[in-house]
């Protein structure tokens, strides 16, 4: 604690120099008890399971102890109250702290010796002892009060400590996450060009195959294969060298029913009801189609993939004043907290196979169009994500 807050308080307790004097009075008159306080005093905590347990855990001497309570007790009754004395005091709180001390057996601890130096003072047979307990108060007050900004120090200084290491982490991650993601970007660019002159070869060679030939199947899983690695291959490229959005008002509803029609086409939605709701709301947004559409098309294709027979994808329109929203969801296996919560990370997957990229890729679309995307979900009850774009 600085001086001037500690002035600060000993003005808003009237704390004076004539407090000072009755304190010094008072503890000459009361030197020859401060033995006995101290072992009543260590008695009464001893007696206390928990605070004796915190005694022996901090190896704390019976006789070190005691002899530590009287130098305090004759600190603050000789003064002066100055920086000097605000560092002792805040030594002693942070000595609590260390040996993890709670605040609230430091503040009881308090009061016993508030009870027992107030008793001694009123039995010394001195023609105004309300007034030297009066300053007595004061002062116990004000130390109280250092000792705990001590634990506020303390801690704010701890959680300052953890913030720091935990944003080292994080910039380490992201560090680390870049690094993988321009290497990703250009594996997957060196990958591109010899994929597709693969494929147009087996393509060549199937054409050539008698359509009842064994080895079409052969040629139909290789392409198939072929396929996977290219969309992966694509998928890197998007997350790791993303395009701007090229914005312009569409009809969300239009946009929606168009990528739906699309991917009813697919193998994923043969069995999958699709229920659309509000898509002839008339709702518009300036957004990137294209960009739009493969956000629409990833979360549709996730939704199926998490439901099982008899399950089905609902995507929901609507909007207000400000916003659009559009909302995919599913009755399918849902997801566990952890997943929610590191659902948009980069390479997260609990799918077998997949790059762990289809969300994060919706995230980065969404917010570059100036959106918010959230998931909630229910674990065996299905899942919900929405989006929020600006009208």
């Amino acid at each position: 604690m600085e001086e001037s807050l500690f002035d600060e308080m000993k003005r808003y307790v009237a704390f004076d120099d004539e407090d000072a004097a009755n304190l010094q009075a008072l503890g000459k008159a009361l030197e020859p008890a401060f033995p006995e306080i101290a072992e009543r005093f260590y008695q009464r905590v001893s007696a206390h399971p928990a605070a004796a347990a915190i005694l022996t855990e901090a190896r704390a001497d019976g006789t070190q102890f005691k002899r530590a309570v009287q130098r305090w007790m004759e600190g603050f009754f000789v003064g002066p109250y100055d920086s000097e004395h605000v560092r002792q005091v805040s030594l002693i709180g942070k000595a609590h702290v260390r040996v993890r001390l709670p605040q609230q057996y430091m503040i009881t601890a308090m009061n016993v010796v508030r009870t027992e130096l107030t008793q001694a003072a009123y039995h010394l047979g001195q023609p105004d002892p309300a007034r030297a307990v009066l300053s007595l108060n004061k002062i116990l007050d004000l130390e109280l009060a250092v000792m705990l900004d001590s634990y506020r120090e303390t801690y704010s200084h701890q959680v300052r400590q953890t913030e720091r290491q935990r944003m080292e982490r994080r910039l380490e991650e992201v560090s680390h996450l870049a690094n993988v993601g321009e290497l990703a970007a250009s594996l997957a660019h060196e990958i591109k060009n010899p994929l597709a002159g693969i494929s147009g070869a087996i393509q060549v060679i199937g054409s050539v195959l008698e359509p009842d030939d064994p080895r079409r199947e052969i040629i139909s899983e290789i392409l198939s294969q072929i396929d996977r690695l290219d969309r992966t291959a694509r998928d890197l490229l998007i997350y790791a060298r993303p395009k701007p959005p090229s914005r312009t008002p569409k009809n969300l509803g239009k946009v929606i029913e168009r990528t739906v029609k699309f991917l009813r086409q697919g193998p994923a939605l043969h069995d999958i009801p699709i229920r659309c709701r509000g898509l002839d709301c008339g709702a518009s947004a300036r957004i990137d189609e294209s960009q739009i559409e493969q956000v629409i098309s990833n979360l549709v294709l996730n939704a199926a993939h998490a439901c099982e027979e008899g399950g089905e994808v609902s995507i929901s329109l609507w909007a207000n004043r400000d916003n659009r929203y559009i909302e995919i969801a599913d009755t399918g296996c849902g997801m566990t907290r952890e997943s929610v919560e590191r659902a948009f990370e980069p390479f997260f997957t609990t799918k077998v196979k997949g790059t762990g990229l289809g969300l994060a890729i919706c995230k980065r679309i969404v917010e570059a169009h100036n959106g918010r995307i959230t998931i909630d979900s229910v674990e065996g009850k299905g899942t919900q994500v929405r989006i929020q774009l600006l009208g």
